[in-house]
């Protein structure tokens, strides 16, 4: 039987050595890409910044109107009583005269006139009109209008920052997920192991070749690493819940994980010019420019004519001498204004000047995260080459010190020692290869080389 036991577990410390190693596969990159491309469709973070997009393209055609003709009906009515008068002796200036008039022609065709008291508040009247308004020239509005185009870029770039970082965390949470899965396998190896480590000293002990301490032993350790692979399983239903909280899953959502995984290995780290962080900071740069323009453009003139076509008259008459039309042109030309203009316009210069400085702090941080990330990668690699080499290691000494026990020329505490250091540096290596993706994620965010389509 302890040959046997002997046998299946070479057998197995072989399998175990040969599908613990990653080997490249195209199937993962497939997986991967698919779930980012549903990432960019349905991240709900993505779609907010979209709406935005399209709000600044409103607010473009909004600005664009100001330049077409504008419409606006007005009217009202007016009814009052009392108030100033002012009174008009047309009966003191006409009645002498209507008198002498009638006694020449020996008639009355000339009554008597009374004076009249007028107030000045119009009574039973209204005034109904349509005015149309159209700017000539109004530096504001074209200025305006400018203004929300490149505020349009400025989101697109927003969108495309957004879209790498989502793209980042994408990656970064299958691989993570992946490694749980990884850890789970490894833990559930280990106990098999345990598990038949167990049952031969349960043989031992009832075959009175060793004492009951050393199946205490495999039982207590055959515990934790339930334990151990239950909290791996915990951990692997909240790296998946993350992951599909990216993509706007639920977060029971199944996820597709192949075996085999891919280390990427591109360390270009040339970033001028590809980073939108930069694309969004010119284009601010530009909307500075043109607030600098608008700001100076309040010392322009304004034009503009209007025409109104309307009605006045008592209320209810409609008709050829109610009925009028009125056309009128409009300048405005900012006299003074105690420097307010200046001030502004000096508001803007500096932040033109702000702008400069953080655009040149913000390559050079661009390029230290580029070289910084080539290099954690470098370093990530190195020690991911060490750890395989050291399970490798650690598998033949636990072969070996398992051989010994089973002779008897070994106890079962250093054996146990074997096995701990065995799983430690198979999750190690689990845990290096995580970290050489991550590392490789972080320089690809760096460089901005993985291709968007908008």
């Amino acid at each position: 039987m302890i040959t046997n036991l002997q046998n299946s577990w070479r057998f197995f410390l072989i399998i175990l050595l040969i599908t613990g190693l990653p080997r490249p596969s195209k199937a993962q990159e497939t997986v991967l890409q698919s779930y980012i491309k549903q990432g960019l469709e349905n991240n709900q973070g993505l779609k907010q910044q979209k709406f935005l997009l399209q709000k600044s393209m409103f607010a473009l055609k909004e600005a664009k109107t100001f330049f077409l003709p504008e419409v606006n009906f007005s009217g009202n009515y007016l009814d009052s009583r009392g108030g100033r008068k002012i009174n008009l002796p047309i009966g003191d200036l006409l009645n002498p005269v209507y008198n002498s008039l009638n006694q020449l022609t020996n008639s009355s065709a000339f009554p008597e006139v009374k004076n009249i008291s007028q107030t000045f508040n119009p009574n039973n009247y209204y005034d109904a009109k349509f005015r149309t308004s159209i700017p000539i020239f109004d530096a504001e509005i074209i200025y305006n209008s400018r203004i929300r185009k490149e505020e349009i870029n400025y989101q697109q770039a927003e969108i495309d920052v957004y879209k790498r970082e989502l793209v980042k965390d994408i990656q970064l949470g299958y691989y993570a997920y992946l490694q749980t899965l990884e850890s789970i396998r490894i833990l559930e190896n280990a106990t098999i192991l345990a598990q038949e480590n167990l049952r031969y000293n349960q043989t031992l002990v009832k075959n009175d070749k060793a004492i009951r301490t050393a199946v205490s032993r495999a039982e207590n350790e055959l515990i934790g690493l339930k334990a151990k692979l239950e909290d791996a399983k915990y951990q692997s239903v909240n790296a998946a819940a993350y992951f599909n909280f990216l993509l706007n899953l639920p977060f029971n959502t199944k996820i597709e994980a192949p075996q085999n995984q891919q280390i990427i290995t591109d360390t270009d780290v040339s970033v001028s010019g590809r980073r939108e962080e930069l694309t969004k900071l010119a284009t601010l740069q530009d909307i500075n420019s043109l607030s600098l323009q608008l700001a100076k453009s309040a010392r322009l003139p304004k034009l503009s004519t209007f025409m109104d076509l309307g009605s006045q008259g008592d209320f209810l008459k409609f008709n050829n001498t109610t009925r009028y039309y009125l056309f009128g042109v409009t300048l405005t030309w900012q006299v003074f204004a105690a420097n307010r203009t200046f001030y502004k316009a000096q508001q803007a210069e500096f932040q033109i000047k702000s702008t400069v400085e953080q655009i040149n702090q913000v390559e050079q941080q661009l390029q230290l995260q580029a070289e910084t990330a080539m290099n954690k990668l470098s370093s990530a690699r190195q020690i991911y080459e060490a750890s395989k080499s050291q399970t490798v290691l650690s598998e033949q000494y636990y072969q070996d010190q398992r051989k010994l026990y089973r002779e008897g020329q070994l106890l079962y505490l250093e054996l146990l020692d074997a096995q701990n250091r065995l799983i430690s540096d198979q999750l190690q290596q689990s845990i290096s290869y995580l970290n050489v993706q991550t590392r490789a994620v972080e320089l690809e965010r760096a460089k901005a080389s993985y291709p968007l389509s908008n």
